[in-house]
């Protein structure tokens, strides 16, 4: 049975494997079930004979593998039709119109409906049929595997449906069932069964995390009910006695015509920002409305009755804000508020509502929930996934690569598969050799040749050189041990025969060339060929030395060297093949060898550096050439740009006309850059001729593929596009998954929502909203934008509103699945993608080191030594260098003898001089100036540009100025004085910082003596230098340890972001030009009251209307990555989107989807750029804090060992003195008398019986389980409070209260008599304990105060009371321990996000103050009306524009406020008086933009990198602790063991009577065999205490000290212990 277990059947390894998931389990455990089954008594052999020895071998009880039904189960190609099926299922649900098919009565309705019922019995036979095959019930039968029992439970809804069907019961629940059926895909495609098999690998570590969220949501849910129930229903209304003209209707309450937002106003009681007499005018017709409600009846031409200043009473109404989804009214709406908080979508409208109508400081608890729930709980998702994956990703390989084992012979485990380009092209040349060689042969006996002739002389040595070019890339290696091996050749074994181990295809190019070099050279003593043939073959001709004194050459040429390489080959041979023709001189041959020699010409030219870098220039000046297209540019450029065109796309065709020659047609073909190449200039050569006839503009766009020829030659670059490429496996599999993923919810959003979402127009028409379910194409684009978290709260809303509140189910499912699993996949892909590329280079440098070890090594040095004399560090030293040398001549003498001096005025010995270093060196010197500095930042913070010029304000701010720079001056002189200005090495501008603080100073100088000498004439100076003012709180960062830290990391990772940043740039430049050739001119509109019947400009103006265009538009190059960064920070990318699609022409009013196509130039911008590359940030600043940090973990993981050592010894004691301590009285007296006193009592040994029972009730396990349980409890009671409750609920809930709070006191007075006081207050959670129960009773008696009337009690305080209640839930956390694991994380992490909090303050901070600079005189108002920015969000003072920077940083609506910041001045009025002026076009979009990149881009990515360090410190440290109790538990365990032998031994000697030595030599040695096993770990040594045990005092004749570790002693003093033992 084992043989058989082990055997594969020899069917299996032909099939496609059906039934893969159940076959690779089962191959375990047969050896059971065949027991059960050998019932027919049959021998061994029958067994084995078996086909299928994974599977149950009876199913049914009669069933065997060979029966008849059975057998013909076992089919491959039912798999295959299976995946059809599926696919034809996901084209018939697709095809479901939600609009028509209502009654289903059309015939294309019938006909999905024939071909639902056709699937549906297709899945039902397949279920049937596997069934048959494997058995129903047990491990490796049908039901024992997971997606088997998902296509279970398809079927069975199936069944549901239909019988529901036949009762005319048309039940929507169970038919979208239907939905899944594509999930069946999944088990059907193995990588994308391992990626779904990974993400619920990750389940249980989320769990955590999603508990976390449970937290959050409960927390912050019942604080929202408790303070804010009820209050979005705010609304003003007249006065209750308000009477009317009998002729007027007026609105029952003030609403708002055009916008969502209502107006909500705040009760007396409450103190919120806005009261009904903010209520703004009426206006009419453009006019503010003025008459009172008396002169209604007259109408005066113009002038209108003012209706709004009489609602004046604020009540509570019936309706919440946005068609009632937005309201704390009870804990269900408030968690999908909370949720939407936390996606950062829309929360700021939120957060005005709750300030409107309760209180200003109501923001704390959003910027908490934000900062807990966005920052912290979002980024741990990733980060636990992204952990994950790693490890399971190195698991999978590791099983892959060991099934390769298993399954394959050695020689394809030993080639690492090379890139599927490679590979694809072998097999081509392959296929067509084989061709040419059939064909000649063919030829050759249509002749009456005989086979094998080769013609004259052409034997052995064309053979050869065939049989290595058919080896194809025969590899570096190769070539290099021929070219080590060429020193011993003879010369007339010239040819070096063999081929090349074809595994061996990867060249490892670092150490290639010079190896070669030198050895090419001794190789040419003996014989000339060998000579030409090895040159030509290692590409280290005359043609490479060129090339080869580049310095990052190495990297650069690294595709192109292959080329040379098999080129060289080729032309080895033929150089060879003339070496054996060597009859006659025929023309023939002449004109041979003069090809041959303009190839090699030619092949030099081509590989030349001049030659590259020339191509690299073209490339340059084309993509400029392209960038400069724009809307409306004049007729002449047009023409020099056709020019232009002709004459590239002509270089290029040239450059690849050369290299085809150089390299001939294979070898030019072999390297995937050059076919990149080749394709464009064919495609812009065909759209040259094709511009002739017109047309054929959409392959223009192929021209911008031409800036990514430039990654060629940027080998930085060129590492994170392999990086990209090498995930793209991964990558390709995450977008199956992903689509997979949205069609489903795509379908079922249009079972749920079709044809439900439709807006009222102006006119009174319903259209449908541009978000909807309609149609499977805007299904999927609107789950696409929900997925991008764009808008996606206005669906919710529409949801809501169209359906049910349930709705909100959907949308939340498909955010927290695809935004925070999917997404979070993607970046941990990124993310592993690069630490594997770490770890890969670092194994290929030992490689490549020990290669170069294995060359020559004294040649190698000396090569080394010209390479580094040749290349200086850097250009740039070796400049300042010779100027220094330069200058020198001209020094005169004086300064040569004062080069000690600090700025040639003050000698070491000056007097001042020492005092200003005595200042400099004193502890508090920093500490004054930062409370300068401090003091500095407040009064920046109290500027802005609204003060008077003759207020007491401006005069305390203008002479505080002056003061902080003569502060500023002084500390800068007296650092000057004492470390010198720029000579020596503590020099004053040595140090960067020091240079940011002299700029400063200097700066501030030049403002003072600029408003002195009269601001008025040279505004603009001053204001730059007002501007510059803002940028003093960087002073801090230097004086700030951890800060600075924290900045120099980020500095340095800012290089390999760089590479990223060039990346993004490329695909912007690239899509940007694509966007201005599609779009320029087309993005305007007409803005008018009815524009309806517009159809273009002309139509527009002559109706007197404006005709304007929107602000992100492309026309041109500027503009267009303007937008297309908006894009990318996907916050208002849909109207872009919608704008384009409604794009109809230049000079054309817009047409609602006029061009459904540009979705896709939309949609793969956003794929491509916004998720993948800029996820690469992620990823390349992870792996950078990482690097970064090595320096500091060497000294981490010191303090980490010792620590771990004094922990190990604590609880070795700990365990070793309770082992002692469970013994019974009778052993205690066997200790020794000090040990009996060292020994102390347990503190409860004198405890009464009664109050022993009380300690032992508080310290069970199950206690805490009680009291968990009764907290749950309490929480759902908590959160079963809602707006307009019934009373007896209230009464029932505050009953519960009392019976929780009097738990809680008895659970406290319980633990205060069982623990004493001291012993009670020691316990953290002893003392939460007690201020739950003390805020408790509290908040009882005052409620009971309030009710009896006895004392005034402000019902905020009440309120606050009950908020407090909620701490009650921070007791759960005693119980999750994984749970306070991943708050441990976060904890041990807060220092170093402390550090990043500051840099975001002090970030905050200086672009806050430059903000109110620049934007603080902005107007929103009727006349100019805001997109982004609102009462609430200004730039007006300094706290404003703090929080706006906030909203700003979540990417909120960043782009309105963005766009009302970009207005043109309205012609016709001073810019003055509406705040704006023309240099804001430009400044705005760099502040926002500088903005958004640092704040959400590169500093919450650092959040990620520490959260992610840590979460791998804490796992390691878990690892340790389980290591070290094994380890303890393993030392007591074999000290226990030898003192059982010890204690026989001792035995032994006592029987023995007369060598009483004996004894103490078994208990001795007993002794330190105990001690040697646990005893290295031990470290410390202990001398053992005099008298260590009584059998050594029976027969001691000498006492001997002796030294013993710990684990010894306590192995000698056990020795006595046998009873014990």
């Amino acid at each position: 049975k084992k043989k058989k277990t082990t055997r594969l059947s020899p069917h299996l390894t032909g099939q496609q494997r059906m039934f893969e998931g159940q076959l690779v389990e089962c191959e375990g455990d047969d050896e059971d079930e065949d027991d059960d089954d050998d019932d027919d008594g049959s021998s061994d052999t029958s067994v084995l004979v078996v086909p299928y020895p994974e599977l149950v071998p009876v199913v049914f009880f009669c069933l065997k593998q060979t029966t008849c039904p059975r057998s013909f189960c076992f089919s491959t190609w039912f798999e295959r039709v299976s995946m059809m099926v599926i696919l034809l299922n996901c084209v018939t649900l697709g095809m479901y119109q939600p609009c028509e098919n209502i009654d289903c009565s059309s015939d294309r309705c019938q006909i999905l409906k024939a071909f639902d019922a056709f699937i549906y019995i297709f899945f039902a036979l397949e279920m049937v049929i596997k069934m048959v095959a494997l058995g129903i019930f047990g491990r490796r039968c049908y039901l024992g595997d997971t997606w088997n029992r998902l296509d279970f439970f398809i079927v069975m809804a199936g069944m549901v449906e239909y019988s529901l069907d036949l009762q005319n019961v048309n039940f929507t629940a169970i038919r979208t069932v239907r939905v899944l059926r594509p999930l069946k895909a999944i088990n059907r495609v193995p990588s994308m069964r391992i990626l779904v098999n990974l993400l619920l690998d990750t389940l249980p570590m989320l769990g955590n995390v999603l508990l976390l969220c449970f937290f959050v949501f409960f927390i912050f849910g019942i604080i929202g009910v408790q303070l804010w129930a009820g209050l979005l229903r705010n609304r003003c209304y007249p006065e209750e006695n308000f009477t009317l003209p009998e002729s007027i209707d007026l609105m029952r309450k003030y609403e708002k015509k055009d916008d969502e937002r209502p107006f909500i106003c705040s009760l007396p009681v409450d103190n919120g920002i806005m009261s009904c007499s903010d209520v703004p005018a009426r206006r009419e017709g453009g006019r503010t409305c003025c008459l009172d409600k008396d002169d209604a009846l007259v109408s005066v031409a113009g002038l209108c009755v003012n209706w709004n200043q009489y609602y004046t009473r604020c009540h509570t109404g019936y309706s919440n804000p946005h068609k009632g989804a937005i309201n704390f009214d009870n804990i269900a709406y408030a968690w999908i508020v909370i949720f939407q908080v936390i996606t950062l979508e829309g929360w700021v409208e939120i957060m005005y509502y709750v300030m409107d109508a309760h209180s200003f400081y109501n923001f704390i608890y959003f910027i908490l929930l934000i900062i807990v729930g966005s920052f912290f709980m979002i980024n741990l998702c990733l980060v636990v996934i992204a952990t994950q994956f790693s490890e399971t990703k190195q698991r999978e390989h590791q099983l892959m690569q060991e099934q390769r084992a298993r399954c394959s012979s050695s020689s394809t485990l030993a080639s690492e598969p090379g890139d599927c380009y490679e590979e694809l092209f072998q097999l081509v040349c392959h296929v067509l050799r084989k061709a040419r060689r059939q064909t000649v042969a063919l030829f050759n006996t249509l002749r009456g040749k005989p086979r094998g002739f080769r013609g004259v002389g052409r034997g052995r040595v064309g053979g050869e050189g065939r049989e290595r070019k058919a080896n194809g890339r025969g590899g570096q290696r190769n070539i290099k041990m021929h070219a080590l091996a060429a020193k011993t050749l003879t010369p007339s074994i010239c040819i070096l025969s063999g081929p090349p181990c074809p595994h061996h295809n990867k060249p490892d190019h670092a150490s290639s060339s010079e190896p070669m070099a030198l050895t090419a050279a001794s190789a040419t003593d003996g014989c000339p060929q060998c000579a030409a043939a090895l040159t030509l073959a290692d590409g280290v001709g005359p043609a490479r030395s060129a090339a080869n004194d580049e310095a990052e050459e190495g990297a650069v040429e690294e595709t192109d060297r292959e080329d040379v390489q098999s080129g060289g080959k080729e032309k080895a041979k033929k150089g060879l093949d003339s070496a054996g023709t060597n009859v006659g001189c025929s023309p023939k041959k002449r004109c041979k060898e003069l090809w041959y020699e303009i190839r090699t010409k030619l092949w030099g030219i081509v590989e030349s550096k001049y030659f590259n870098r020339g191509i690299m220039i073209a490339i340059l000046i084309n993509t400029i050439s392209m960038g400069i297209e724009h809307h409306e540019q004049p007729e002449e450029l047009t023409n020099v740009l056709e020019i232009c065109n002709i004459v590239f796309t002509s270089m290029f065709s040239l450059e690849m006309i050369l290299k085809l020659t150089a390299f001939g047609s294979f070898n030019y073909l072999r390297n995937p850059y050059n076919v990149f190449d080749g394709v464009i200039v064919i495609i812009s050569v065909c759209e040259i001729v094709g511009q002739s006839d017109g047309g054929l503009s959409v392959l223009r766009t192929f021209r911008l593929l031409r800036v990514l020829k430039l990654v060629r030659f940027m080998p930085a670059l060129r590492r994170q596009l392999v990086v990209l490429m090498k995930t793209m496996d991964n990558v390709a599999t995450f977008c199956m998954l992903l689509m997979l993923f949205i069609f489903i919810f795509s379908i079922l959003g249009m079972h749920i929502f079709g044809c439900k979402f439709s807006l009222k127009t102006e006119t009174g028409d319903t259209v449908p909203d541009r978000k909807n379910f309609d149609s499977l194409l805007w299904a999927i684009v609107t789950v696409f934008q929900i997925l991008t978290q764009e808008d996606w709260n206005v669906v919710l809303y529409n949801g809501m509103a169209a359906t049910s509140p349930v709705a909100a189910l959907y949308f939340v499912a498909l955010m927290t699945f695809g935004n925070y699993v999917l997404f979070n996949l993607l970046v941990a892909i990124l993310v592993e993608g690069f630490q594997a590329e770490v770890r890969r280079l670092s194994a290929k440098y030992c490689h490549v080191w020990v290669l170069i070890h294995v060359a020559q090594s004294v040649e190698k040095s000396l090569v080394m030594l010209i390479l580094l004399i040749s290349f200086p560090s850097s250009p740039m030293k070796s400049l300042c260098f010779r100027i220094q040398k330069m200058m020198e001549v001209y020094k005169p003498d004086w300064c040569e003898s004062r080069e000690e001096w600090s700025v040639y005025l003050f000698s070491p010995q000056n007097k001042f001089r020492l005092l200003c270093q005595s200042i400099i060196a004193h502890k508090l010197f920093d500490y004054v100036v930062l409370a300068f500095i401090f003091l500095n930042c407040i009064t920046v913070a109290l500027e802005r540009p609204k003060i008077l010029q003759g207020s007491l304000e401006r005069l305390f701010l203008t002479i505080s100025n002056y003061i902080f720079t003569a502060i500023f001056v002084a500390e800068m002189t007296v650092k000057v004085v004492s470390m010198g200005l720029y000579l020596g090495e503590t020099a004053y501008l040595r140090s960067s910082w020091n240079i940011l603080d002299g700029f400063l100073v200097f700066v501030s100088l030049i403002d003072i003596v600029v408003s002195m000498a009269g601001g008025a004439k040279i505004l603009g100076v001053l204001r730059v230098l007002r501007l510059l003012r803002t940028l003093r709180p960087l002073r801090v960062i230097s004086r700030a340890p951890g800060l600075k830290l924290v900045v120099e990391t980020l500095i340095t990772s800012l290089k390999p972001i760089g590479n990223i940043v060039l990346i993004c740039c490329a695909f912007f430049i690239i899509f940007g030009i694509l966007g201005v050739q599609l779009f320029k001119g087309k993005f305007y509109y007409c803005v008018g009251f009815d524009v309806k019947n517009i159809t273009n400009k002309s139509d527009c103006l002559a109706a007197n209307y404006r005709w304007v265009h929107h602000k992100y538009n492309f026309d041109n190059l500027g503009q267009a990555l303007m937008s297309l960064f908006v894009l990318a920070s996907k916050d208002g990318w849909v109207n872009i989107m919608y704008h384009g699609l409604d794009a109809v022409g230049i000079d054309q009013q817009p047409v609602t989807n006029n061009n459904p196509w540009m979705l896709l130039y939309f949609i793969s911008f956003l794929l491509i750029v916004s998720f993948f590359v800029l996820n690469m940030f992620v990823g390349v600043v992870v792996e950078n804090f990482h690097k970064c940090r090595q320096h500091q973990e060497v000294e981490e993981a010191r303090r980490r060992e010792e620590k771990r050592q004094r922990r190990m010894e604590k609880k070795r004691r700990s365990k070793t003195q309770g082992r002692r301590r469970k013994k019974k009285d009778g052993t205690w007296n066997l200790l020794g008398r000090e040990d009996e006193k060292a020994q102390k009592l347990p503190y409860y040994s004198n405890y009464g019986r009664a109050r022993l029972a009380i300690h032992a009730l508080c310290t069970s396990h199950y206690l805490d389980l009680v009291i968990t349980f009764i907290i749950c409890i309490n929480v759902i009671t908590m959160s079963l409070e809602h707006y307009n409750q019934p009373q007896s609920l209230e009464t029932a809930l505050k009953y519960c209260n009392y019976f929780f709070t009097s738990t809680f006191v008895i659970e406290a007075s319980l633990k205060l008599v069982a623990f004493g006081f001291r012993r009670f207050f020691k316990d953290r959670w002893n003392q939460l304990d007690l201020a739950i129960v003390l805020l408790s009773v509290m908040g009882i008696t005052l409620e009971e105060i309030e009710i009896n009337a006895s004392l005034p009690i402000n019902p905020t305080i009440i309120r606050i009371m009950r908020v407090l209640r909620i701490a009650r839930v921070l007791k759960l956390l005693k119980m999750a321990t994984g749970m306070r694991a991943l708050l441990d994380t976060v904890v041990q992490a807060l220092p170093q996000v402390g550090n990043l909090g500051l840099l975001f303050m002090l970030l905050f901070f200086i672009y806050a103050a430059l903000g109110v600079e620049l934007f603080g005189e902005l107007v929103c108002n009727a006349d100019y009306p805001c997109e982004g920015m609102s009462r609430h969000a200004t730039f007006e003072n300094f706290g404003m524009a703090f929080l706006t920077l906030f909203q700003v940083s979540t990417g909120d609506n960043w782009n309105g406020i963005m766009k009302d910041t970009l207005r043109e001045c309205p012609p016709g009025h001073p810019g003055a008086d509406y705040g704006c002026h023309a240099g804001l076009q430009f400044i705005s979009p760099m502040y926002f933009v500088s903005f958004v990149l640092t704040a959400q881009f590169v500093l919450i990515n650092v959040v990620v990198a520490v959260l992610m360090k840590h979460l791998d410190d804490s796992n390691k440290e878990a690892q340790e602790d389980a290591e070290m109790d094994a380890e303890i538990e393993l030392e007591l365990a074999q000290g226990g063991l030898c003192c059982m032998m010890g204690g026989i031994g001792a035995i032994a000697g006592a029987t023995g009577g007369a060598a009483g030595g004996v004894g103490v030599g078994g208990a001795a040695s007993g002794a330190i065999a105990a001690g040697m096993v646990g005893g290295p770990s031990g470290g410390m040594m202990a001398p053992l205490r005099d008298g260590g045990g009584a059998a050594a005092h029976e027969g001691h004749t000498h006492h001997r000290s002796q030294l013993y570790s710990p684990a010894q002693a306590s192995g000698l003093s056990g020795i006595q212990e046998s009873n014990y033992c």
